[in-house]
């Protein structure tokens, strides 16, 4: 699997000094310059500012977990000194799933790779994509400030995922997706300065929002914990051998909400109410995006909810 899904695996930046007769690959050692970067056991995804002056890369901590919660660290390319960006969130925001928080929350940051150009041509914003439990969305941080801010979407409080194709300058592509809506493409022109609000309408480059009428309408639903960690507990747990006491790590437990994705086919309900399918997901190192998907779209149109 690699790096894509796996990079809670060793991982380091590297460099190959060109002015040397060997062109060796040099670890590149960091001078930790905050508390959060002493914590800072595997980095990946180095991108240079477009003064080559810094480097913006990812960073974990030594866990065992995929798919885990990142930093984003800033480099000092001279003095090799280290500085945290983003830290690393422990617990969501409360609500996060309710429209009307969708647009602003932020639980940490959930991304693979960091694109090629994060980097605002005047070194000041880095942008990313990020995983908002069923959600993807778009965000950018002020280097300077540390300050995170949520644009304006396209559909609103209506968001289900929207993430970046391209950028250039203030301008954007982003791709639109929903249970409702296969991909659509739209460029916008935001206000950077002004945290991401609209310069000029966004301009439609593909929209598939009426592609698909198989299914009415879809929601996203916040769970409590005690739903599961009820039962659980009323199930005797097994001993651990005494032989994996020492090689096994602390359990720590939440009691963050998760989340369900109910759709509902355009057809007349029953009497008895919808069938309904369930698609379960294991879990618990990812989750199932709220997106468009052709099979759930066949689902539905047999009439059945998902």
């Amino acid at each position: 699997l690699g790096l894509i899904y796996c990079f809670n695996r060793p991982i380091a930046l590297y460099h190959v000094p060109l002015n040397t007769e060997s062109a060796t690959a040099v670890k590149l050692e960091l001078n930790v310059g905050d508390e959060a970067c002493k914590h800072v056991a595997l980095s990946r995804s180095p991108r240079f500012s477009p003064d080559g002056k810094k480097i913006a890369f990812l960073a974990t901590r030594d866990v065992a977990t995929h798919n885990t919660c990142n930093l984003l660290c800033i480099l000092d390319w001279e003095t090799k000194q280290t500085t945290t960006v983003i830290d690393i969130v422990h617990e969501p925001q409360q609500d996060y799933s309710s429209p009307a928080s969708a647009q602003t929350a932020f639980n940490g940051l959930f991304v693979s790779t960091l694109s090629r150009k994060c980097w605002s041509a005047d070194g000041r914003f880095i942008f990313f994509d990020t995983q908002m439990g069923s959600r993807v969305v778009w965000k950018y941080v002020d280097v300077a400030s540390k300050r995170i801010h949520s644009p304006k979407y396209v559909e609103g409080d209506g968001i289900a995922c929207e993430t970046i194709i391209d950028r250039d300058g203030s301008f954007v592509l982003v791709s639109v997706t929903s249970p409702v809506r296969p991909s659509s493409v739209y460029l916008v022109s935001i206000d950077l300065a002004a945290g991401g609000a609209y310069k000029q309408a966004p301009i439609v480059i593909e929209d598939q929002k009426h592609a698909t009428t198989y299914i009415k309408d879809w929601k996203i639903v916040s769970i409590p914990t005690e739903v599961s960690d009820g039962p659980a507990a009323l199930k005797p747990q097994p001993e651990t051998p005494i032989s994996l006491v020492d090689h096994l790590t602390p359990q720590i437990t939440s009691d963050a909400p998760f989340e369900a994705i109910v759709l509902l086919p355009n057809t007349p309900a029953p009497e008895s109410g919808y069938p309904v399918v369930l698609d379960l997901h294991g879990g618990p190192h990812g989750a199932s995006l709220v997106m468009y998907r052709a099979i759930y779209d066949y689902i539905a149109s047999l009439g059945f909810a998902i």
